[in-house]
């Protein structure tokens, strides 16, 4: 069998990670950038395919990047065309999917705002005239379907170089993972009023006379209606293979033919081959899983209404016979299931989201054995078991004792946060979490995520990027607003009205905040690691951040760190509690009320701990506390898990938490209570504008005015490239103590700062001796694998190690020239060789 003759149509985020008109931001995820997706355009052709309109292009031989001037790729040899940015008079503006046998382009007619579907048929589907001949008369048929219910094709067509392709209306259909990844399909009466849709489209179906046994996720489209709820069309093709000749149907088409009872056994496919299809779609999208291989026992697994268990059971028969008789049926079936069986359904599958059950223990007696060594063993068990019983016992009190109290020490964290455009708000979301008191000075602990949303939010730096590529002025805006435990924080009469303004759905006047008294700001934000070795073995990117509160709690108790512990070294099974907010708001009364999960600690490394504790959105930034009453990490996230199939998702494993050790953040923090200065997250999207100006006065020699623009820069921006900026022109204007600040005030901000360090090495050297500097050892010892090699070079070229003749030759690049003939020129001009320094 083949590849579908097209399983997709619109989808409103698209599966290729290129934005149409701009360059790609990263290869296809499917073959590493082979399918030469950078912008508007494909390639077609083997090697010779390419893409244009950024100046940039993909070879579609190998996937290196090149030039647009480039037409011999230097990595694999091929010739590298020009690609392709319309078909016949559609202009290609994005590429949604990439298969064996076409690829799915959203396009439009130049000067007409009506998008189409467009699905290009590659050499590889098999289609020619004959094919194509056979597919218009199958949307001949089609047509006959009501539109209410089914996606319109409207045309199979030839371009004019003799590409086949399909024309379809564009929908702007939700994307299934990012659906079960958001939570919108946790509503039980939501799920049945998507089944209940997509019953009455098969039911229309089957009355046309036409069978979808082959029925998966990918041929159901979802799309959000204006006020709330969903809205479900089917994608049918008549033909649901190209070419029968070819093995190569997508993953989950595939697992579908490997698990249908009625294709392994050869039967006749009817309506009830239909139901069994329907059947398993509708587990997976109750289960959240996608290749699920025991159906019938994953629906004993699931929190279900007892009748629409038994519905699921019997639409899953193996025997066609035991099925339901037609979707008709089906659909009285769930309009008939009691609304208090679904409430009270909706209730208990909530409660176990936000709660961590513990799976009880299960002893299996194997065989009876002689009497007298049962007794004894009976007897040993019960002493050993009565002992650890009474050592849990006290440990859980210890355990529960510490939750309360330091639960009032707990707070409730939201930022609200978008873009602005010219005064005008172009995006606009939320991010909810948890943050913790650790002094009588009002400094609290929590995630960079929870305190900086907007830097792990893609869809915020995509259109930020987007702004800027357009000659716009993005803005970035964001409130925080914090509440301890006990305060009035959540509005629940605004549930029940339409609106996503804060202001309606919090009481904000008993919060901190971050514009107002009392206060709540942003102290300091860890800068994620860049050095490989950190990439590796720091999975959770030194996620924190420190808040502070004013007027700082009095009575509240500040939860004690655990600074000096090595994570390596706890101990496999201690016990831990974790503090926070599961579920965010959604679990909260009016008053913030902190909940309480117990776990073990599994196994733990240098910077990360993983605990069997099921922690939620919402638990970000909690203190993860030991037996001993410590803090011994902060609530990061949990493990990941790829689900592989047509629509490959990331899964998360809500019972295996990550942690982050607590020894960085309380290091971090010692320093802010130094008075260091630290980043504090705020974006500026403007950077680049910014430096031009600085550098436009440099450029010209003109130092006293690049200092001013520089300082005034800073005022504006909290960007520490700023204060880099501002620390050369300090020094370019001879004002070497100037310099010296500014460079460990970027330093204490960016701790990877190599260029700072060694300009820091550098000014010690000019003034005095440089055994002092606190980076020479660290620069003088960064061998071939690091990152940071070159400047441990120019450190050993600035001792004496290296010979200035051999320094001279000792570059690899461009950049590295001129840092050698800048560094020989400063060294030269101190021993007062003018002529060589000036040369």
């Amino acid at each position: 069998m083949s590849a579908e003759a097209g399983s997709s149509v619109g989808h409103a985020r698209p599966t290729c990670w290129a934005i149409s008109g701009h360059i790609g931001l990263g290869p296809h995820p499917c073959r590493r950038g082979q399918c030469g997706i950078v912008s508007k355009g494909l390639g077609w052709g083997g090697s010779k395919g390419a893409f244009e309109g950024t100046g940039m292009k993909i070879c579609y031989g190998c996937g290196q990047l090149l030039a647009e001037e480039v037409v011999l790729c230097p990595s694999c040899g091929s010739q590298v065309g020009k690609g392709r940015t319309h078909v016949d008079d559609y202009e290609i503006e994005e590429i949604l999917h990439e298969g064996h046998a076409s690829i799915l382009c959203k396009a439009r007619r130049a000067g007409d705002q009506q998008h189409f579907m467009i699905r290009l048929f590659t050499p590889q589907s098999g289609v020619d005239e004959a094919v194509a001949s056979r597919l218009k008369r199958e949307l001949e048929e089609l047509r006959k379907l009501p539109a209410q219910y089914f996606v319109r094709h409207l045309d199979v067509k030839q371009s004019w170089d003799g590409k086949w392709y399909r024309l379809s209306e564009w929908i702007e259909a939700e994307n299934w993972g990012d659906l079960l990844r958001s939570g919108a399909l946790e509503d039980l009466k939501a799920v049945l009023d998507i089944f209940g849709q997509i019953l009455l489209a098969l039911e229309k179906l089957h009355e046309a006379g036409y069978l979808i046994p082959h029925l998966t996720l990918h041929d159901i489209m979802v799309m959000k209606k204006e006020k709330g709820g969903f809205h479900v069309k089917l994608d049918y093709k008549l033909s649901r293979f190209l070419n029968p000749k070819l093995d190569r149907p997508p993953p989950m088409l595939k697992h579908l033919l490997s698990c249908h009872p009625d294709i392994i056994n050869g039967l006749p496919l009817d309506t009830r081959s239909d139901i069994w299809s329907l059947g398993k779609i509708f587990v997976e999208i109750l289960a959240g899983e996608f290749e699920i291989h025991d159906l019938q026992g994953k629906v004993e697994q699931l929190l279900l209404p007892q009748s629409l268990r038994v519905l699921l059971r019997t639409m899953l028969a193996d025997d066609p016979d035991l099925r339901p008789r037609s979707v008709t049926e089906i659909r009285r079936a769930l309009l008939s299931l009691p609304e208090q069986e679904i409430r009270e359904t909706q209730r208990r599958r909530f409660e176990m989201a936000a709660a961590a059950p513990l799976a009880p223990g299960k002893y299996r007696a194997k065989r009876p054995w002689a009497a007298a060594a049962l007794t004894v063993l009976a007897v040993s068990v019960g002493i050993l078991g009565y002992t650890l019983l009474m050592r849990r016992g006290q440990q859980g009190d210890v355990l529960e004792r510490y939750a309360n109290q330091y639960a009032g020490s707990i707070a409730f964290v939201l930022v609200d946060y978008g873009l602005k455009e010219r005064g005008q708000t172009v995006y606009r979301n939320r991010s909810e979490g948890t943050a913790f008191l650790v002094d009588s000075a009002g400094h609290l602990l929590t995630s960079r995520h929870v305190a900086c949303p907007w830097l792990e939010d893609p869809a915020l730096q995509a259109m930020a990027e987007q702004l800027r590529e357009r000659g716009g002025s993005p803005v970035l805006d964001y409130r925080m607003y914090l509440w301890f435990e006990g305060s009035r924080a959540f509005n629940r009469a605004a549930a029940l009205l339409e609106t996503r303004e804060v202001a309606d759905l919090y009481f904000l006047e008993s919060a901190f905040r971050s514009e107002g008294t009392p206060s709540v700001r942003i102290e300091g934000v860890a800068r994620k690691p860049t050095a490989t070795r950190q990439l590796i073995f720091s999975p959770l990117r030194d996620d924190f951040a420190v808040l502070r509160v004013s007027p700082a709690p009095v009575k509240l108790r500040p939860l004690p760190l655990a600074s000096e512990t090595d994570a390596r070294r706890i101990p496999r099974l201690s016990r831990v509690i974790t503090l926070g907010f599961p579920l965010g708001s959604r679990t909260q009364a009016e008053q913030v009320n902190v909940s309480v999960t117990r776990g073990s600690v599994r196994r733990s490394f240098e910077d990360a701990i993983h605990i069997d504790a099921a922690l939620y959105g919402g638990n970000s930034g909690g203190p993860v506390m030991d037996e001993r009453g410590e803090v011994i990490g902060i609530a990061s996230g949990v493990a990941t898990d790829r689900v592989q199939g047509l629509l490959p998702a990331v899964m998360p494993l809500w019972n295996l938490a990550m942690v982050l050790p607590i020894s960085k953040a309380a290091a971090f923090l010692e320093e802010i209570r130094s008075g260091k200065i630290k980043w504090n997250g705020a974006q500026d999207f403007l950077l680049e504008v910014r430096l031009r100006k600085i550098f436009e006065a440099a450029r010209k020699g003109r130092w006293a005015e690049a200092v001013e623009v520089a300082e005034n820069q800073k005022k504006e921006s909290s960007e520490p490239a700023l204060t880099l900026a501002s620390a050369v022109m300090h020094w370019c204007s001879q004002d070497y103590e100037r310099a010296s600040k500014q460079l460990e005030q970027y330093i204490s901000m960016d701790p990877e700062g190599t260029v700072a360090k060694f300009m820091s090495l550098v000014l010690d050297w000019l003034s005095s001796d440089i055994s002092a500097n606190p980076y020479r050892r660290e620069l003088g010892s960064a061998g071939w694998g690091s990152p940071w090699e070159f400047f441990g070079y120019l450190t050993w070229v600035l001792e004496g190690a290296v010979g200035e003749e051999t320094a001279l030759h000792g570059w690899d690049t461009r950049a590295e020239r001129s840092w050698i003939l800048w560094l020989l020129g400063i060294m030269w001009e101190k021993k007062g060789e003018l002529d060589r320094a000036e040369g």
